[in-house]
């Protein structure tokens, strides 16, 4: 009985003693993140590496000098600083043009110059967006539908290519007679897009990753170059009494390897980041002394029309 005591004891003491992590508090880096595409200004968002286990806040820098190039290396534009609540930089006149490759310096007081280099796709056109009713729930003024979404377009033929496609319902007013019900309004805002989730995968489509914004999907031309390609969705569309028209709008964004290699990391990343027995993915970076992505992108948008009856 006294020996168990003593055990007792020293195993008490033992689990009183303070656990030497012994992690490496490493120097912050520089961050870079900015996806840009034809028809909008150049924004680059710049702030600090924080440890893992930080609960500080994002520290955003203010003081960077913020320079695009031309892949000749001519100086195509300063970014100017806009003071919003998560600050970023932007182009003052400088819209990116697809075909054309860019080149990022980005300059911070205390740290090396931050180089990266991006190109912007062409973009490629969606020929077909089709729904067809599976399944109804609900009652009539409050029904849910479960649809099949089928999106077609062609690939182009020759290099590989890579996409992210985003599917979302859009709600119309059904008082609105200038609202064209069949492809996409130009004039409508995105804010209206309301992601189409889940968007369940269908067994026939290519390999996929599904974005971890918004319920989009990225993938590859691998298995369909210079085809005609179509994927199918699952998703459910709910449509109630004050809201009976309606489209589903479709999101072709052609992008960049950069783009697709940083955008699946991190996707995956965050779809582990409940899993501790899983090995950590490295979120991919094709920022030069620092970290983030510097990306093009160029997309195409179209819908097709729903409403509550059908």
């Amino acid at each position: 009985m006294f020996t168990l005591i003593i055990l007792g004891g020293i195993f008490a003491s033992s689990c009183e003693e303070p656990v030497d992590l012994d992690i490496a508090i490493l120097p912050p880096q520089i961050v870079v993140n900015s996806n840009f595409a034809p028809g909008q200004p150049f924004q680059v968002a710049i702030t600090k590496s924080k440890n893992v286990l930080s609960a500080e806040a994002e520290e955003y820098v203010n003081d960077a000098e913020v320079r695009i190039f031309s892949s000749q290396g001519k100086e195509l534009d300063k970014l100017q600083l806009k003071h919003f609540q998560h600050p970023f930089y932007e182009s003052r006149r400088l819209q990116p043009e697809s075909g054309k490759a860019y080149r990022l310096e980005v300059t911070v007081p205390g740290y090396p110059q931050l180089i990266a280099e991006d190109v912007v796709p062409f973009p490629v056109a969606l020929e077909t967006i089709e729904m067809d009713t599976i399944e109804t729930f609900g009652e009539i003024d409050e029904r849910v539908y479960k649809v099949e979404i089928n999106v077609g377009f062609t690939d182009p033929i020759g290099a590989q290519d890579y996409y992210h496609l985003s599917l979302y319902n859009q709600v119309l007013d059904p008082i609105d007679e200038h609202v064209p019900m069949s492809g996409f309004d130009e004039t409508s805002s995105e804010d209206d897009l309301v992601p189409l989730t889940p968007l369940e995968n269908d067994n026939n489509n290519p390999a996929i990753t599904f974005h971890y914004e918004e319920g989009g999907v990225l993938f590859t031309d691998e298995d369909f170059d210079g085809q005609k390609a179509g994927l199918k969705f699952y998703s459910l569309i709910s449509l109630n009494n004050e809201a009976k028209m309606g489209k589903v709008v479709g999101i072709l964004r052609t992008v960049s390897k950069d783009y697709y290699l940083y955008h699946t990391s991190l996707s995956r990343q965050i779809a582990n980041k409940d899993r501790p027995f899983v090995e950590p993915i490295s979120v991919y970076s094709n920022i030069d002394n620092g970290l983030g992505i510097f990306s093009g992108y160029a997309l195409y948008r179209d819908s097709v029309s729903i409403s509550a009856s059908f």
